[in-house]
Formats: structure tokens, C-alpha cells, sequence
């Protein structure tokens, strides 16, 4: 195929998204909770949600996941993660972009149950006062612009300061009688924003939580720790209509390319008129542990974004990451990543971390290597079915950083993970709904294939009443597991509760036939509730039952957003 007709067959797949461009915005959330390969999220319809969108979470130190929105309500969503070995710690912030078109002015008050519309009288509304003529005229204004296109938008320092945020608590508690050892954790945090506040138009943010944390073992070596880490304290200025310039500085995740982590420093980036954004950032990276130790590692870093148009459907960013371990080389990290999200049609993204090691990095050979990489395509239909297609990649970088828990040659050299997978959702009618997942893997050790096969009914006897019921498996060279899981749950006006068991048997190769076979049981219950003021609350209880040890975890979750 000639280079013409490759542009003309992909401009034959990419013209029908664009024929449908609609004004997009992003929705930001908040992981509230986590379920089996679901996360829970603090928004929903009331916010521009609905079933299928995609949601990108984004981790502390810069990792970025996807899901699906499988379930909405008015003010939360349960999100279908891609990934299933990845579980969102609560407060994982969440991104999605939507039509602005969802985001509509509220409807009116209709009555309550039991009263009636009065009808409408017809009596002549009073006749509207004389004024003087109109001394503003907008001449200047034509039909083909927006009707607010000559509207002088306000200043900064016309505005007054904004704060808004949330406070949260976490508690957490796990009991096991194995041992009868325990585990109680415990965290206060707060997450605040305070906006034009100088009235200059910039953004003080505030990200910090206490941690507390009790373990009790038989051997009497119990540990009792307690901890206060700062996640951000940043204040960034400009990257707004009057300024396209964007400046940030403190500790902060990188804005301009977030698989860079974590910065103490201080970042610089230009949108330009076209909508391409490039950027530069310097500084030390904390380390990615409780006590987020700093000035060990030095970074310089730069980037560049490119879209296609003003919608931004299509983007391809490129990045590059020098990083000094005590002022000696150490790192040498490029990202690449391509964003293609129509409103309707295929999606595609995909994100690669290539490391490039010199002759100094005798663990590795001198080249380019893909140590993490994260490809994803699918798409949502008008009958609400779906089918999604995922890849990972992973292995260790070579770093001085302190970053993993130390790894001998041998690992560097040989450990790896992959994974394809596919999964899909096909509605049956209005009320039934099935789904199901298959993938493969492989490792330095073993290699296999897992899957799972299921329905959903709604509306299952009473209203917002849902029955979920699935099988699955995975089979390796060394082990297999087959089960079942179940659950029944149902929304209310400000909430959401779940109740669901799991029965699984895992196999073990190689061991005698009284311990090749382990069953396991799993009842959970959970319930999340919010009110219109800003305070949200959720608790969860499971129950895991093995031959003959018990494990019980309870969770408390209180929030109030402002």
C-alpha cells in the first residue's frame, strides 16, 4: 500500500469520530472505595456520567490505569477497571471527558408524590416596565460566532478567592486467627485548594494526611507507628486565557507529564494557539515510600504535546527524564504516549516507558529497552454493548534510585510480566446484561491464561435492585483456580449498598493430596451513603474463610467535600 492510500484509509476511520465532535470537559473524581476489580467514585449523572465512559486514574506517583463506568447514580460510579491486579487506594484521583452537552442547567422542581400539578393559569403577565434605548450595541457580533463571544471575561483580580476540598477519614481493621495476629490502621488527611487567592489568579493546594498504624503478632513483636506525609504542597499560576504560560512550584505531580512522578521543584509549561502544550521541569524526586525522603535524586525533564485540532481527540506526547542518584547519572527515561478518544467511536491510548542504558549500566545491554508499557482499544455502541482489548508490559528498570526493594542481576536480566486480555458487555433486552473476560499472561516463571463469564439483571424484582453472577478460572503451569462469585445490590436516593460471596479452589502442583487443594470463602457487605451538604460515609466488612484460619476486615470511610 502506497503512503497516499495508507493516509486515505485512516482518514476513512478517523472522519466519521470527527463528523461527531461535540465540545468536550473533564469530569475530576475521587475513588471512594474498591470492590473486585471495581472502584467506586464520588460522582455520577448529576456530574456528566453515564454507562461506558472511560475513566483514567492517575496514582500519587504517576502511574496511569483505565476502566470503564459500568454503573451510574446521581452522585457516584462504580467503574470496571482494565487492570485487575490494580486496586485504587481511596482518594486515587479520577478523570473523564465528556460532552458538555451533560452537563445541563438543573430542571425544574416537579411535585412530590402525591401532590398534583396545579394547572396554569392564563392570566396576562404585567407588561415589562419602558426603559431608555439600549446605549451598548454589539455590532461588532455575527451569526456565525458564540453569543458571548464579545463578553469581556473577568480578570483575577475581579474575582473574589475560592477554597474548596475535602477532609477525610480512614479506618481500617484486620483480625486472623492465624497466629491471632492483627492489624489496625488508621488515616486523617485533607486535600485543599484555595484559588485566586492573592488575586493574581493562581492556586495554593494542600495535600496531607496522618497515619497510624497498630500490629500485634504472637511473638510479641508488635510495631505501633505513627506518620505524617505531605503528598503536595504546591502553588502554580498562569495557563489560562490571559496567560498561556503555566508555572507550579513546590511539591507537587508533574502536570505536564505525570509518568515523571512526583517533583520537589518546579515546572514551566506554554499552550500554544494551536492547542499544543510543551513544558520543562526541574527539581528532586521524593522517594515513593512513608517517609518520602528527598534530595537524593536530581531530575531535568521536558515534553511535548501535539493535537490534531482544537477538540483534541487525538494527541501524541513525548517525553524525556534525566534523573542524577546523588549527583551520578542515573537515569536516562523516555515516554511516549498516543490518546485517541472520540465521543463515539473505536478509542485507543497507549503509553510507553523506554529506559536507554549507556555502558555504565553492566545489568543491562546498551540500547533502548521498554520497561512498562500500556496499550488499550475499544469502544462503547449505541445499544449499550462494549469490547475492550488491553496489553501490559512491565519489567525492572536498572536504577540507583531507591525505588524498588533491591533486586539482584538476575532479576533485572530475566524478570517480566505481559498480558493480553479482552473483555466485553452484550445487553440481552432491557434488564439482562452479560459480560465476560479472557486473557493470557506470562512471567519469568510460569505463563498462562485466566478467565471469567457472567450476567447482570437489573431491576431484579423491585426497582434498582441488580443480581450479578459469575464464573472464573485461571490455569499456570504450577497452580489453578477455579470458583464462582455472586452479588446483589441495589442504589437508594443518596446511596449504594452490596452484598456478595466468592467460593474459590486453588490447586497447588507438586504438593501431597491433603494440601494440593485449598478452598476459600469470601462474603462481603458494604454500604455508601451521601448527603447534599458534602459528607459521604462508607463501611465494608469481609469475611474470609480458608480450611481452618479466618480473616475479618472491617473498613470505616467519612468524608466531607467543600
Amino acid at each position: 500500500m502506497s503512503f497516499s492510500l495508507r493516509w486515505c484509509a485512516l482518514a476513512a476511520l478517523v472522519a466519521p469520530a470527527y463528523a461527531q465532535i461535540e465540545e468536550m470537559v473533564f469530569v475530576n473524581m475521587r475513588v471512594t472505595s474498591t470492590m473486585p476489580r471495581t472502584a467506586v467514585v464520588d460522582r455520577g449523572v448529576a456530574d456528566g456520567l453515564t454507562v461506558n465512559d472511560r475513566v483514567v486514574f492517575t496514582t500519587r506517583e504517576g502511574a496511569r490505569f483505565e476502566g470503564t463506568v459500568k454503573r451510574v447514580e446521581e452522585r457516584q460510579a462504580a467503574v470496571e477497571l482494565d487492570d485487575a491486579s490494580f486496586v485504587p487506594a481511596p482518594g486515587t484521583r479520577g478523570q473523564a471527558r465528556v460532552p458538555k452537552s451533560r452537563i445541563a442547567a438543573p430542571a425544574p422542581t416537579l411535585p412530590s408524590s402525591g401532590e398534583t400539578l396545579q394547572p396554569q393559569t392564563t392570566e396576562t403577565a404585567p407588561a415589562a416596565p419602558d426603559h431608555p434605548p439600549w446605549e451598548r450595541v454589539d455590532d461588532d457580533w455575527t451569526t456565525d460566532q458564540p453569543l458571548l463571544a464579545r463578553i469581556r471575561p473577568f480578570r483575577p483580580s475581579e474575582r473574589e478567592p475560592v477554597a474548596s476540598g475535602r477532609v477525610y477519614t480512614f479506618l481500617d481493621h484486620i483480625s486472623n486467627t492465624e497466629g491471632n495476629r492483627s492489624d489496625t490502621f488508621a488515616r486523617v488527611g485533607t486535600d485543599l485548594r484555595f484559588e485566586n487567592l492573592f488575586r493574581k489568579g493562581g492556586s495554593l493546594h494542600l495535600d496531607g494526611e496522618f497515619n497510624a498504624r497498630r500490629t500485634s503478632v504472637p511473638d510479641d513483636d508488635n510495631e505501633n507507628r505513627q506518620r505524617f506525609r505531605l503528598d503536595r504542597a504546591s502553588y502554580s499560576f498562569g495557563g489560562n486565557r490571559f496567560d498561556p504560560d503555566r508555572y507550579e512550584l513546590g511539591r507537587f505531580l508533574q502536570y505536564g507529564m505525570p509518568e515523571f512522578g512526583v517533583l520537589d521543584g518546579v515546572e514551566w509549561g506554554r499552550r500554544l494557539s494551536n492547542g499544543d502544550t510543551f513544558g520543562v521541569s526541574a527539581g528532586f524526586m521524593p522517594e515513593p515510600n512513608a517517609g518520602q525522603d528527598s534530595g537524593h535524586d536530581l531530575q531535568f525533564a521536558g515534553y511535548y504535546r501535539y493535537v490534531v485540532d482544537e477538540s483534541e481527540m487525538l494527541s501524541i506526547e513525548g517525553g524525556y527524564q534525566k534523573t542524577f542518584h546523588d549527583l551520578a547519572a542515573d537515569r536516562d527515561l523516555f515516554v511516549a504516549k498516543v490518546v485517541y478518544l472520540p465521543p463515539a467511536a473505536w478509542t485507543f491510548s497507549a503509553t510507553a516507558w523506554i529506559d536507554y542504558y549507556t555502558g555504565g549500566d553492566v545489568d543491562k545491554s546498551s540500547g533502548p529497552e521498554v520497561t512498562q508499557a500500556y496499550v488499550t482499544t475499544g469502544r462503547r455502541f449505541e445499544s449499550g454493548s462494549s469490547l475492550r482489548a488491553t496489553y501490559t508490559h512491565r519489567t525492572f528498570p536498572v536504577l540507583d534510585r531507591d525505588e524498588f526493594l533491591p533486586v539482584t542481576a538476575a532479576q533485572l536480566a530475566n524478570d517480566h510480566f505481559d498480558r493480553a486480555s479482552i473483555s466485553g458487555r452484550q445487553a440481552v433486552g432491557r434488564y439482562f446484561e452479560l459480560f465476560g473476560q479472557a486473557g493470557v499472561w506470562q512471567d519469568e516463571d510460569d505463563n498462562g491464561g485466566d478467565a471469567e463469564a457472567g450476567f447482570e439483571v437489573k431491576d431484579f424484582m423491585f426497582d434498582d435492585l441488580r443480581v450479578e453472577a459469575a464464573g472464573f478460572g485461571t490455569n499456570g503451569q504450577f497452580s489453578s483456580t477455579l470458583g464462582w462469585r455472586t452479588a446483589l445490590g441495589a442504589a437508594t436516593s443518596h446511596g449504594l449498598w452490596r452484598l456478595g460471596y466468592d467460593f474459590t479452589l486453588n490447586r497447588i502442583d507438586g504438593f501431597s493430596a491433603d494440601n494440593d487443594d485449598i478452598p476459600q470463602h469470601r462474603v462481603r457487605a458494604s454500604f455508601e451513603t451521601h448527603g447534599d451538604s458534602g459528607w459521604s460515609f462508607s463501611t465494608y466488612s469481609d469475611v474470609l474463610l480458608f480450611d481452618s484460619e479466618t480473616a475479618v476486615v472491617v473498613g470505616l470511610f467519612l468524608q466531607r467535600s467543600f
